[in-house]
């Protein structure tokens, strides 16, 4: 891993395959949103600037900072928000479909 923490990942700004999509999502720090999966595509969540707050039902607080890898695809009753009062930015790296699975290969 690089020493400069400044380095960007390639998962956020770097070429992607064809059968792949970025989108960055803002999540602001007020009001808590309730994290429902079922709304977050199946993929991978990368916090590119930030601090995200996770919260869970039983009331324990998880941060995660730049680089941290989520995935929140079957998560529910949770919340999430962005931490010290700022938005967390999040980039959602998802495929495109229709992709073919590795079952469907004949």
């Amino acid at each position: 891993m690089p020493d400069d923490e400044h380095t960007p990942l390639p998962l956020l700004d770097g070429t992607l395959p064809g059968s792949f999509c970025r989108e960055e999502v803002l999540v602001p720090p007020d009001p808590p949103r309730v994290l429902d999966g079922a709304e977050w595509p199946d993929g991978l969540i990368v916090v590119e600037r930030g601090v995200l707050d996770v919260t869970t039902p039983d009331g324990a607080t998880a941060r995660f900072g730049p680089g941290s890898v989520l995935a929140f695809a079957r998560m529910t009753a949770a919340t999430i928000r962005g931490g010290d009062g700022e938005a967390a930015v999040l980039v959602v790296v998802t495929r495109r479909w229709p992709v073919q699975r590795v079952t469907d290969l004949p």
